[in-house]
């Protein structure tokens, strides 16, 4: 009866140690990238994604450039970066207005799974169903590192994409888990900070309309202060600006550059990685 109890007990603990290796074993294979040295790594959500060149960027900065951007992304998927970026890494981070402001259930929460950011999570008012939510969604390890990106092409005029409707329903007031969104982003700043990694912010620009809703929002005031907050952090943080040109259409959408604009800022941001080696927020605009 003994022995019989003994398997029942140890089937499932070898089970999950099975897992357990597995799972290390198959993400260490895809995010590979993660331990190369001497590489530029960039975490934001589809604003970043769209907004970076990484073949310009790493043409300009003579490094291998990766970007674990994705569609959507959000707190957890910045804290998974966190957790999985190396020691002593070259970053650009961009905590994008949006990703602070959109819903918990619309993040992205699928680059795979870190215990210590669902920890995280937990503690900052994410329920035990928000954290199983994410858990369940990254049971299978996710690629979160990527070589290349697919940018938007040139148009002569912007898409509208997403309604200016969708981004005035975002703007209108502000939403109650925006503290503990920022707060999170926050512990991520530190860590990387307590990681010796070289870090610069990156905010990407919005088309004039959009940018005039966001204007008269009364979250501006908020996410004004959020960049305060990341700044305290620094013995030394500096703002500069990007200017693009908009001699031709940079937008493909209300919220994304189109690959003329990425491809413009990428060049202009990689010659102040080469001259600027401070903790910097550049502004594109």
């Amino acid at each position: 009866m003994k022995r019989f109890i003994r398997k029942i007990v140890l089937f499932p603990i070898g089970l999950l140690l099975a897992y357990g290796i597995l799972y290390v074993s198959y993400d260490s294979y895809l995010n590979h990238s993660f331990s190369n040295k001497d590489s530029i790594f960039i975490w934001g959500d589809s604003q970043a994604y769209q907004g970076v060149d990484l073949k310009a960027l790493s043409q300009v900065t003579r490094k291998k450039v990766y970007s674990s951007a994705h569609h959507g992304a959000g707190v957890y998927d910045f804290l998974n970066f966190v957790d999985q970026v190396p020691e002593d890494s070259e970053l650009i981070i961009s905590i994008s207005k949006l990703s602070q402001i959109r819903r918990k259930d619309k993040d992205y929460n699928r680059t795979g799974l870190s215990f210590w950011a669902l920890n995280q999570l937990y503690g900052h008012d994410y329920s035990f169903n928000d954290v199983f939510s994410i858990f369940k969604l990254n049971i299978k390890p996710k690629r979160n590192i990527l070589e290349s990106t697919k940018l938007y092409a040139y148009s002569d005029s912007m898409q509208e994409g997403l309604p200016l409707s969708h981004f005035e329903s975002y703007y209108e007031e502000i939403p109650e888990f925006l503290d503990e969104k920022q707060d999170l982003y926050l512990i991520g700043v530190q860590k990387l900070i307590d990681k010796n990694c070289k870090i610069t912010f990156l905010e990407l620009p919005f088309q004039k309309q959009l940018k005039a809703i966001e204007n008269r929002s009364p979250i501006k005031g908020e996410t004004e202060a959020f960049v305060n907050q990341i700044s305290r952090l620094f013995k030394t943080f500096e703002k500069d600006t990007i200017r693009l040109d908009k001699t031709k259409n940079i937008f493909n959408d209300y919220s994304h550059l189109n690959l003329i604009g990425a491809k413009d800022l990428s060049l202009k941001l990689g010659e102040n990685l080469l001259k600027n080696k401070n903790t910097t927020l550049y502004i594109a605009q």
